[in-house]
């Protein structure tokens, strides 16, 4: 054999491998050889037990925690070509108005903020950067900034010396600069939004969350744009003689939607979550010998098919006056009512109206959990506090 047919044989032999191939490799075998732990998503113990029964991690495809600075370096378009993404999506629905979803949102946000510690305070938070999709121009930043500072003075509450609030301000404050709001006016505007979005985080320059990982994207009021885009798809339909029964506007969007989030979500490794409002009313049903919540959901099947766990929230109600009743007797109870009103408790629980399309696994760890598959939360002033048990 001469010399250059050894030299071309030991060629084809030669494997090319990017950068992002070899760094998913290295960091595949080093996740096969330790022991399999659950991923802490949020923080909140409940809600990332629940996403760990739906997500199964991948050794061959590890969540990733490269930082903003770090992960255009590590994104390939041939690579993200035919692979699934394993974080998921967790879509908090309103039973009913003042259901206290967005209330359950400020607190996720804020254990996505903070730090896991700074100096004397320990917040165990996730510390990343958070993207923030605020539809229909609802979210509160104030309202964030109370439960925030109400959920550090918390964490400080058994230290032995108080601190000083300015300490707390400053954490904060520079937590604050981490969440990244964006207010599209329309579902195409979104779509813009979320087709930059690459460019805008990539783009260090532009923010201070380099050295930060993407912790989610938040889709507030995801339902927002539903009924202009329906309308729109009505339009299309009146116009145009569509004899092809092609899928309407609303579909493609939609799909389209899903599609960038998903793109976003295999290069950032990144939880979605959205807020929604339910339009059929709740209603309770027997499935494997358990009384579970059922909520149909009013959105696209492409955006429901998309939907890793979806929670209902509600308030827990509280009893209305007796038929009957007069004037003055309401009048002396109002007080009381009210008081009652303002200590009601909040829940969340885990809707089975897609539990026909959940894995035998999942089925089985929801069942197992029992009632600690139920977030249950109270709202003050000043806090979104977990702790009622008294």
């Amino acid at each position: 054999m001469s010399a250059a047919d050894l030299g071309a044989r030991l060629l084809q032999e030669v494997k090319v491998e990017g950068l992002n191939e070899f760094l998913q490799t290295l960091r595949s075998g080093y996740e096969t050889q330790r022991p399999r732990a659950e991923s802490q998503y949020i923080g909140q113990p409940t809600i990332d037990k629940v996403l760990n029964a739906f997500v199964r991690p991948d050794p061959h495809h590890p969540q990733s925690t490269f930082t903003l600075a770090t992960a255009s370096v590590a994104t390939s378009e041939q690579h993200r070509v035919g692979l699934s993404n394993q974080a998921p999506v967790l879509e908090l629905v309103g039973a009913s108005p003042c259901s206290g979803k967005k209330q359950l949102l400020y607190y996720l946000i804020t254990r996505l903020l903070l730090p896991l510690e700074h100096g004397d305070i320990i917040p165990r938070g996730r510390g990343s950067a958070v993207v923030l999709l605020d539809l229909r121009d609802t979210f509160s930043l104030l309202r964030l900034k109370r439960v925030m500072i109400g959920y550090v003075y918390s964490c400080v509450g058994n230290a032995s010396r108080p601190l000083p609030i300015e300490i707390i301000n400053a954490l904060v404050r520079s937590s604050f600069e981490h969440l990244h709001v964006f207010r599209p006016q329309t579902l195409l505007s979104l779509l813009a939004t979320l087709s930059n979005l690459q460019s805008y985080l990539f783009d260090t320059s532009s923010h201070v969350s380099a050295n930060r990982a993407l912790g989610a994207i938040v889709v507030n009021d995801a339902d927002a744009f539903l009924w202009q885009a329906r309308l729109e798809d009505a339009e299309d339909e009146i116009s145009i003689s569509n004899t092809a029964q092609k899928p309407g506007l609303l579909t493609n969007r939609f799909r389209e939607l899903v599609a960038q989030l998903r793109r976003l979500q295999f290069i950032f490794s990144c939880l979605v979550v959205a807020t929604s409002s339910a339009l059929s009313s709740l209603t309770y049903v027997r499935i494997d010998g358990l009384h579970v919540p059922f909520l149909q959901s009013h959105m696209p099947t492409a955006w429901k098919a998309f939907v890793t766990a979806r929670f209902i929230v509600q308030r827990e109600t509280v009893r209305k006056f007796q038929y009957g009743m007069s004037v003055e007797e309401a009048a002396r109870e109002a007080q009381q009512r009210q008081e009652a009103v303002e200590k009601s408790a909040f829940s969340a629980r885990i809707d089975w109206s897609e539990s026909e399309a959940w894995r035998e696994d999942t089925r089985n760890a929801i069942k197992t959990m029992g009632v600690d598959r139920d977030v249950n939360f109270k709202v003050t002033s000043d806090s979104v506090d977990f702790n009622i048990d008294d």
